[in-house]
């Protein structure tokens, strides 16, 4: 599936506090497609991948595992 690739959390708890930061957007440059589970009937984004192999073997690989049907969004 690829090397990770390191994206900054947008929010973190420090001190028992949330801590809202904005994405640098630079760490998400070569994003190019979206993996969209619908989950309680709502779509939900799990994250992102730089080319159309690395989301297909991701979209595979979790609906062979979880028997999800996943979605697969240009960016």
């Amino acid at each position: 599936m690829g090397p990770p690739q390191p994206i900054e959390a947008l929010i973190r708890i420090e001190d028992d506090h949330w801590v809202f930061e904005r994405a640098d957007p630079a760490a998400l440059a070569n994003v190019r497609h979206r993996i969209v589970v619908h989950e309680n009937g709502a779509p939900l984004s799990l994250g992102g991948c730089t080319d159309m192999d690395t989301a297909l073997s991701v979209a595979r690989r979790m609906a062979e595992l979880d028997g999800r049907v996943v979605l697969i969004e240009p960016v």
